[in-house]
This record gives structure tokens, sequence and C-alpha cells, in this order.
């Protein structure tokens, strides 16, 4: 978690566990949160078990290409590398999070077999890959959830390179911090809360619920959608 973010307590994160993926996007719409925090494109390549929605503190990791110069969608400039000389990037990943890929969209997977093994090992708790991934057997085998853009047979050294661990991101046009929430929802899809705004979204989730619950009980009665809006969503 960087300086920038809040810390958001454990107790936090089981409330907001109660709630979708879809609630939350409405109340980071009701906040004019960019695309109501949805990183679009995105597949559960390796669902959780039982297809749980899965909710953490993000961790990131930018990757770079290995041709310069960087495409559009890589910072620029981009932030120092923090990964020390001798170090493998995995062993960086702070353990409990939901770790965030980002970089080029390349034919280049960010993440393989070998590496999934390391994370599940060292406790991360999913990846989201806003790129490729590939071994999808034996991700799927040691039980890492993960959601990417799609698969590759070509290993990370085939196009891209990871360049630094818990900087600031930017993937499906929503931007990303270390200590975020992330709500990963295998059937819905994912979101991001910025960490200053977690308190607002969990002001409003109730109030939403209640609200859709009222609309569902009068249209399962035959009331039209419309006038169901507008009698109970404000």
């Amino acid at each position: 978690m960087t300086a920038l973010t809040p810390a958001i307590p454990p107790s936090t994160l089981t409330t907001l566990s109660t709630y979708t993926a879809c609630d939350i996007s409405d109340a980071l719409l009701l906040l004019s949160l960019p695309h109501g925090g949805f990183i679009p494109d995105l597949h559960p390549t390796s669902p959780p078990p039982n297809s749980t929605p899965l909710i953490a503190l993000a961790s990131t990791l930018l990757y770079l290409p290995l041709t310069p110069p960087p495409p559009a969608s890589t910072p620029s400039p981009a932030p120092p590398s923090n990964i020390p000389a001798g170090s493998h990037w995995t062993d960086l990943v702070p353990e409990g999070t939901i770790l965030i890929q980002a970089g080029p969209v390349s034919h280049a997977a960010m993440l393989g077999g070998i590496l999934a093994m390391r994370l599940k090992y060292r406790g991360v708790k999913a990846v989201i890959a806003h790129g490729r991934v590939r071994d999808v057997g034996e991700i799927r085998e040691v039980e890492l959830p993960v959601w990417s853009l799609g698969t590759s047979t070509v290993g990370s050294g085939g196009g891209v390179k990871a360049h630094a661990v818990d900087v600031a991101v930017e993937v499906g046009g929503v931007r990303v911090r270390a200590g975020d929430v992330v709500a990963a929802d295998p059937g819905n899809g994912v979101v991001v809360i910025p960490a200053e705004r977690v308190g607002e979204v969990l002001a409003l989730l109730p109030g939403l619920g209640e609200a859709d619950e009222k609309v569902k009980e009068v249209v399962r009665g035959g009331m039209g959608v419309g006038e169901a809006f507008k009698r109970f969503r404000k």
C-alpha cells in the first residue's frame, strides 16, 4: 500500500464482500467515478473455487515493452523501476492482495504457470492480467484465480518486461493504485474502488440495495419498470 492511499481495515473488506460488483459500480456511478470503476473485457480464465466473488486490496505490476518506444497505454514518462537487481517481481507482491498487471497488450503473456505457482505459494489472492496469460491448465491446477483479456502461447520474455511494482497504473480507462479495493466477480466482472472513496461507497450501498429490492417487488407484481424506477430510485 502506498502513502497515497488510506488504510482499509479488514472489517471494511468483509462488509464490501456482502455486495456484488454491480452494486459497487452503481455506487461509484453515483459518485461520478469514471466507468463506475469497471475494467472492461476481462474474463475469468481461472475462476475462483465455487465461483466466489473476491474482495481485497490491490497491488500492481507495470510491464513495459521489450522494444521502445512504449505505446500510448504506458505512462509517459514511465516511473522508475523499483525491482531490485537480482530479484524477481513475484517475490515483491504483498500477501493477501489482488495483483493488477498493466502494460502493453501484446502477443506475449503477462502470467504463466510457474509465476502463478509462486504467487499462489506467497499468498496472493488473485491476478487481474490486463493482457494475455498462458499455461492455463497449470494456473487452474494451483487454484490461483485469474482474470485476463485472453490467452497466448508466448512467454512474457517474448514481448514485455516487468518494470515496477505498486505504482499507479491505468487499465481499461480505470486508474489503480496499491491499496485501492478490487472486487473481482466471476459472473459480473472486475471493479476498482479508490481507497479514499470506500467510505462513501459503503454509505450508499445499503440504500441502493433496498431500492432495488422494492423495484423488484413491484415489477413482479406487474408495475412497469419506468414507474418503479421513478418511485424508488432517486
